[in-house]
Order: structure tokens, then sequence, then C-alpha cells
């Protein structure tokens, strides 16, 4: 009963440490993607003709200054998994079209 009892106080502890280090990274990725996806949705909205919006890593950390490297670069990806953004074929830069 004792190694039952002790097992679950350190599970909990581990629960707890766990969710001091990653559980603020876990949210904030979550925020950070909903806001840059809308953010990036809009811009293709406005998009027509030649126009392009150039999206690299460097130009969202300077417009959502509120997220860390790792999780702008983390959502990044995930705008180039879900082709919202592309490589434009004259410079080879990613952008909105």
């Amino acid at each position: 009963m004792w190694f039952g009892i002790i097992g679950l106080i350190i599970i909990i502890l581990i629960g707890v440490v766990w969710y001091a280090y990653f559980g603020q990274y876990v949210t904030d990725y979550h925020k950070a993607k909903k806001e840059i996806i809308a953010f990036v949705q809009s811009h293709k909205k406005r998009c027509t003709g030649n126009n392009r919006f150039i999206v690299t890593v460097e130009s969202l950390q300077n417009s959502f200054v509120e997220y860390d490297v790792k999780t702008i670069e983390k959502v990044w990806l995930e705008l180039i998994r879900l082709r919202l953004i592309e490589e434009d074929p004259q410079d080879q830069v990613w952008c909105v079209r």
C-alpha cells in the first residue's frame, strides 16, 4: 500500500514538473499557430495577380514578438506543410501568392 501511495506522489510530481517546463510551450505553440495562420490567410485574401507577401521566420518574428524563435519556426514549418505559403519560382523566397 505504501508503494502505491509513494508511486502516486512521484507520478503527480513528475506531472507538475512537466507542466511547469513544457506546458507553457505547448499552449504558446497552439496560440501562435492559430494567430499566425489567421494572419497569413488574411494576407492571402489580399494578394491578387502578381502581388505577393513574403513570409519568412524573421518577418514572423518581427510581427509576433511575444513568441519565442522556436515556436515561430515550428509554426512556419506548419505553414509549409499546410501549403499556405509557397516558394516563388523566380527568386525562391517563401511567400503568399
